[in-house]
């Protein structure tokens, strides 16, 4: 779907550094003034489209329930339109392998002929002013900068003046420069196509060893790291073959009109996006779910049965989930997801029937996802502890070992802001922020073992299926 990017350039101009992440901290200088009529830029220079690389991180892209077409960008893929407001700050995220000089092009338009915008390009504090002609699109040259050490490299872009309704179109970036030599990573433009992907960031997983014996339980802890809740993220605790149970967080979590979640979905067997295409005989069943759930069809991703409930979980605390699979021995499977809360209460999301299934617990493992384009310019991290899984026995086992993997925009090199691992004996996972961190796919990672089992009355939670 993607590929990893490696572009050799031999041209040396000017840079600044470019170690970045979602917040310019470097103090602005003075914008300087560049020859900015049209030009033809070298024939080695790195163009690189707004299309998959470009944010609006300016502080309306912070407010509850933001809606990035309001202000500049179409979310699906990171189109720039409508851009009027001159608080906006587009930025475009590029990953260097090498430091050193750097000359930066905008490849834009003002609109129609006759108009003409003015623009601040911004890399690392160095500033200079462009001004765009309306008319065809085409290149204008936006400066030298220099970059100090290999890395992400963010280029803001804001408007100054216009004489139309907007400040223009920006179809892209042009780099050239002893900075681009060796690897770059970023979205081309022969991948537009997957640019909703490569916006929403890279997914990163960690895929837990079983014991050889039937698991019919999983176990596992979350915490998420305060200021992590970052808008639109699934830290998903409890994974197996067939669905997947976690916490989400759906709005921004500094105050504003959030949403906290907490998630249970079987997938099933009849492979669709669309659950109105599944059979009667490949649809999963509810049989339970408790107080205050809401159990439906979901689809778009694959097609099963989705339960969740709104509960408060907050930054900083620790929260459980526990996963039962049992074949009926009838061709079935039940799946039944309970979460616990910071109190020690146990409650119900759902008990989903998936038929022609017989399988007991596999693949386990979590997940940390970010499902908002706009908001994947923002770090998030999450800890993962104390997993453990039971038999059908009744046998605990604690789990101690795992793999880190990621998805097609992590392993195919459009984006490299990834990590994962062990810290203070929990497994972690961090993705998005175009942090320069990146952990090797496949990476094997191993906690010490706690030796307590959880403590878990099974009667009671039988008793909430209802």
């Amino acid at each position: 779907m993607r590929q990893n990017i490696t572009i050799m350039a031999t041209t040396a101009l000017l840079l600044s550094t470019a170690l970045l992440c979602c917040s310019d901290s470097n103090k602005e200088e003075d914008p300087e003034v560049t020859p900015t009529h049209p030009v033809v830029v070298p024939a080695n220079a790195v163009k690189i489209p707004a299309i998959g690389n470009v944010y609006v991180t300016s502080e309306e892209s912070s407010k509850p329930n933001y809606e990035e077409r309001e202000s500049a960008i179409m979310t699906s893929n990171g189109d720039i339109m409508n851009w009027n407001n001159p608080e906006t700050v587009l930025s475009f995220y590029f990953k260097t392998s090498s430091a050193g000089e750097l000359t930066l092009w905008v490849n834009g338009t003002a609109g129609s002929a006759g108009s003409s915008s003015k623009i601040k390009v911004t890399v690392n504090g160095t500033s200079h002013e462009v001004e765009l002609k309306g008319g065809n699109t085409t290149y204008y040259e936006a400066g030298n900068f220099n970059i100090s050490a290999p890395g992400y490299t963010r280029v803001d872009i804001q408007g100054l003046t216009k004489s139309g309704a907007n400040f223009g179109d920006i179809d892209g970036i042009a780099v050239a420069g002893a900075a681009t030599q060796g690897e770059m990573h970023y979205s081309t433009y022969d991948q537009t196509a997957d640019a909703y992907w490569s916006r929403r960031g890279p997914s990163v997983h960690m895929n837990y060893t079983l014991p050889a014996k039937n698991v019919e339980y999983f176990y596992n802890e979350v915490t998420v790291p305060e200021g992590n809740d970052v808008n639109g993220t699934y830290f998903m605790l409890t994974g197996f073959g067939e669905g997947y149970m976690g916490i989400q967080s759906i709005a921004d979590g500094n105050g504003g009109n959030s949403t906290y979640r907490v998630l249970f979905s079987v997938w099933s067997p009849y492979e669709t996006d669309n659950p109105g295409d599944i059979p009667e005989n490949m649809d999963v069943k509810i049989l339970a779910k408790g107080d205050g759930v809401t159990a439906q069809n979901f689809g778009n991703e694959g097609s099963g049965k989705q339960s969740f409930m709104s509960y408060p979980w907050e930054a900083g605390k620790t929260y459980r989930t526990l996963v039962r699979v049992r074949p009926d021995g009838k061709g079935n499977t039940v799946y039944t997801g309970y979460f616990g809360d910071e109190k020690g209460e146990w409650h119900l999301l759902s008990q989903l029937q998936r038929p022609q299934t017989d399988t007991w617990y596999t693949r386990p493992h979590s997940f940390l996802e970010c499902f908002n384009p706009a908001q994947s310019f923002k770090p998030r991290s999450v800890v993962f502890g104390n997993q453990w899984v039971r038999d059908n026995n009744g046998n605990w086992y604690e789990v101690t070992e795992s793999t880190f993997t990621c998805d097609n925009t992590g392993a195919k090199g459009i984006r490299t802001d990834f990590n994962g691992g062990v810290k203070d004996n929990c497994f972690y996972l961090q993705n998005c922020g175009f942090v320069n961190e990146t952990t090797p796919y496949g990476s094997k990672f191993k906690r010490e073992a706690h030796g307590t089992a959880p403590v878990i009355d099974f009667e009671a939670l039988d008793k909430l299926v209802k």
